[in-house]
This record gives C-alpha cells, structure tokens and sequence, in this order.
C-alpha cells in the first residue's frame, strides 16, 4: 500500500513540477516598451533606518520620465530615523512624498493599512510596489508597465533574489526562485496562485474594482489576498514574467529565527488560499510525507532511492530556468542545502500553522 502510494505520487510530482517549470521557461507576454503611463511606486517603511538608504539611492536613480514618476513612501508609526531619512530624500526629489500613516481599524491594520493610506494619498495610474529593504534596478519601472499596454491586464509581478554570497543567503534565493517559478507559471497558466510584495504592480482601475485593501479580507500576507481579490472577482489578468529587467534585490533573513518568522508569516497567510491553489500546494506535502514515512516504514531503498532521486530532477529543473535567465548559476552548488531545508519546511510548517495562529511583523503581533 505504501509502496503503491510513493509511486503515484512520485508520478504526479513528476507531471506537477515539470508542468510549471515547462510554463514558467514560457512566462512571455507581448509588451509595448514605448507605453508610459504615470505611475506611483509605494513604499511602507517601519522602523527601516537601517534599510532604506539603499532603496532610497536605487529609486533616486529611476529612469521613468520625471512628470509621469511620482514616489510615496509611507512612515508607518517608526520609532527610529526612519523619517529623518524620507524627509531628506523629499527635499532632493520634488517627485517624493511622505505619508506618515495613522492607526487603522476593521480590516485595515498592519502593513495593508499603511498601503492603503500611501494608496489614497497616490495619482498614478500603475501602482508598483517594493519594500524598504529592497533595491530596484533604473529600468524596474519602465520594465514593469511596458506589460501594462493591454488594457486586461490588472497585475505584473516581478522576480526578486537576495544579497549574500553566504550558502545561507544562495539557499534561500534558491527557494524564492522555486516559489516564484511556480507562481509564474500559474499565472502563465490562468489560474495565478500568489505573487510577492517587494516585487508587484496593480493597475489603479483593478485595485478600486475590489475596494482597495478597506474591501478586502486582512490576511498577514496582504499581497497574496489582493492579487487573489483581483484574479478571481475582477476580468482583469495576471501577469509573472521571467524578465530580468524587472528583477528586484532584497535582503535576505539574517538567522534561522528569522527565516522561520518568515515562513510561519507565509504559510498562515496561505490559509487563505483557494481550494485550487491548496490542492497544488498539497501535491509537494504529500509526497514529501510519504518518502519521510517510505524511508522509515521499510519500503525498499531501490524504489525509495527512484522516488527521490526523480524529486531531485525536478526540483532542479524548476530552479534552472530563472538561474538561466538571471545569469545566476553560481547558485547551483548551495542546491543540496536547499533540497534539505526545503524538505524540513515543507513537513512542518502546515501542521505548526493549524496550532500556532499568531505572527510577529515589524514589533506588532497579529492573529489569524
């Protein structure tokens, strides 16, 4: 029984993973380079003095055309120099401005609030946004909204990697890629599960069509609940190129106390998720249970071995093309620390989100 249940799912994860790295290898829209909408880049910060000088230069280097560039970024109630920092870099770039965010209610709390409020203070017609531990490359903008040409198109996501030479730091870079590979894909796909706020843009008439963040349910992971508002209740599509002139830089999490706040962030905002999205999410826990369950339940090294081995294939494949593409291949050999972590995380987050509800962000504690 065992044995017939690993070889299914070795077969379905097979068809699964090679399915979307196939569909993320074709994650190409058609552009127009020289569409140039005004735009709006939002940025909340909390907290950030040590963060945002990096963002602040790589924003202050853009190469939109200044009258259609305006740049809100939002002090979210920071206790630090963090809005020493904006109201310096305001006064050099008259296309800045700060808004300094006040406590929300209902559904706008938390980072959602702080958006929302840049939101409202914003005009532009692309909103794109990133995170205050972030760097975007000169082109990030022009790259982004050259997809926005097609009225249908409500959203663009982009790729992110992390700073650090460190295994560490490659391993988790590895996992963003993976993540973000799936994420393209489905949206290649038609049905897009996810996309991350360091590195996304929304078309103004699509954020207003679901209400903004006030119409929509809070979710610790505000990104994920407004791209899904607007892939399943507007016409309006996703888009999650693979294009380098898109990619954003962030910062990695420095410990593993850190990347855990992180993923326990992540996966309690998938609670969320659709039964679509949480049947493709399901397809990796299973199997990964079931080698754990084969390799200690007596099944035979011949057919276990067989069943990893093809989960290391694929896994690699679904890596390889954004290593491809981002000209990153010097990540490969933090690859087998990935596999490993990978395996962990994929075990025990799920079971730990269904007893352990409450999450940490920023010094501010919230339950889901």
């Amino acid at each position: 029984m065992l044995v017939s249940a690993l070889l299914i799912f070795t077969l379905l994860y097979l068809l699964t993973i090679f399915t979307f790295a196939t569909a993320a290898r074709n994650a190409t829209y058609p552009t127009d380079p020289s569409y140039n909408p005004p735009v709006s880049v939002i940025v909340a910060a909390r907290n950030e003095e040590k963060n945002l000088p990096p963002l602040l230069n790589s924003l202050a280097a853009l190469d939109y055309p200044a009258h259609l560039l305006e740049i809100i970024i939002i002090d979210d109630r920071s206790t630090d120099g963090t809005r020493a920092l904006i109201e310096k870099f305001k006064e050099a770039h008259p296309q800045a401005h700060l808004v300094a965010s006040t406590p929300g209610t209902g559904k706008l709390v938390g980072k959602a609030n702080a958006l929302d409020q840049g939101i409202g203070a914003s005009h532009g017609e692309i909103l794109l946004f990133t995170d205050a531990d972030c760097e975007v490359q000169k082109g990030w903008v022009r790259e982004t909204v050259k997809y926005y040409a097609d009225d249908l198109v409500g959203i663009v996501a982009g790729f992110t990697h992390l700073r650090g030479t460190r295994w560490f730091e490659k391993m988790q870079t590895l996992d963003w890629f993976s993540l973000f590979s799936v994420a393209a894909a489905t949206a290649k796909m038609g049905f897009p599960v996810t996309a991350v706020g360091n590195n996304l843009s929304v078309r103004r008439k699509a954020y207003d069509t679901v209400g903004g963040y006030a119409g929509i349910p809070f979710s610790v992971t505000e990104d994920y609940a407004l791209v899904h508002a607007i892939a399943t209740s507007t016409g309006y599509s996703v888009r999650f190129p693979m294009d380098p002139g898109q990619l954003v830089v962030t910062a990695p999490c420095a410990d593993w106390r850190e990347l855990y706040n992180q993923k326990k962030r992540w996966f309690t905002g998938g609670r969320d998720m659709d039964l679509k999205s949480l049947t493709i999410y399901s397809i990796p826990y299973i199997f990964n249970v079931l080698i754990l369950f084969s390799l200690l339940g007596g099944v035979d090294l011949g057919t276990w071995s067989l069943a990893f081995g093809a989960k290391l294939v694929v896994d690699f494949f679904l890596t390889l093309a954004p290593l491809n593409v981002f000209r990153m291949r010097n990540l490969i050999p933090a690859f087998p620390f990935y596999v490993l972590y990978y395996y962990v995380y994929v075990l025990i987050y799920p079971p730990l989100v269904l007893f352990s509800r409450e999450i940490r962000w920023k010094g501010q504690a919230f339950t889901r």
